[in-house]
C-alpha cells in the first residue's frame, strides 16, 4: 500500500522534476532582474544616504579591499568585479553595513553611559592587619628512606636496572 503511494511522486517523474526547476529558475531570474532594475535606479540615493549615516563605511571597505589583495589577490579581484558589475547590490550592501556601524556605535554608547566614571572612587574602611606569629626554629623536613627492593632470582632481565 505505501509503495502504491509513494511509486507515483512527481507528476511525468525525471521530466517534470526538470521542468519545475527551469520554471523555478525562471521566476528566480525574473525575480532578481526586476531587483536590480529598481536598485540601479536607487543605487546614488543609496550611496549618498551611506555617506550620511556613517562616512566611514567606504573607506574601511577600501582598506579592507587593499588589505585582501595583498593577502589573497584572487579573491580581491573577485570582490572588486562583483562591486562593479552588480553595483547596485554593492550600494544596498554598503546602505546596510553604514546602518550596522551605526547601531553598534549607539550600543557602545549606550554601554558606556550605564558604566560608572571611573573618577568616582568606592568608600573603603582600612583594617587593621598584624603580622603572623613566627617561630624561632625553622622547621625541617624529614623525608623518610626507602627500602631497597630485593633483588630478584631472575637477574638475567637487562631493563631491571633502568629504574632503580
Amino acid at each position: 500500500m505505501m509503495y502504491k503511494l509513494f511509486r507515483q511522486g512527481v507528476p511525468g517523474g525525471g521530466l517534470g522534476c526538470l521542468l519545475g526547476a527551469i520554471f523555478i529558475f525562471f521566476i528566480l531570474f525574473f525575480a532578481l532582474k526586476g531587483l536590480y532594475l529598481i536598485l540601479w535606479w536607487a543605487a546614488p540615493a543609496l550611496v549618498v544616504l551611506t555617506l550620511i549615516v556613517n562616512w566611514r563605511v567606504v573607506p574601511d571597505t577600501l582598506t579592507s579591499w587593499f588589505k585582501s589583495l595583498q593577502t589573497s589577490p584572487l579573491s580581491a579581484l573577485v570582490s572588486a568585479a562583483f562591486a562593479v558589475l552588480a553595483f547596485p547590490f554593492f550600494a544596498l550592501w554598503l546602505f546596510l553595513k553604514s546602518l550596522g556601524y551605526r547601531q553598534i556605535q549607539q550600543m557602545k554608547r549606550e554601554f558606556s553611559n550605564t558604566q560608572p566614571p571611573p573618577e568616582d572612587f568606592v568608600d573603603f574602611e582600612e583594617i587593621e592587619s598584624k603580622p603572623k606569629a613566627q617561630k624561632s626554629e625553622p622547621t625541617s623536613l624529614v623525608v623518610p628512606e626507602s627500602p631497597k627492593k630485593e633483588k630478584s632470582k631472575k637477574s638475567d632481565n637487562p631493563y631491571d636496572t633502568f629504574f632503580e
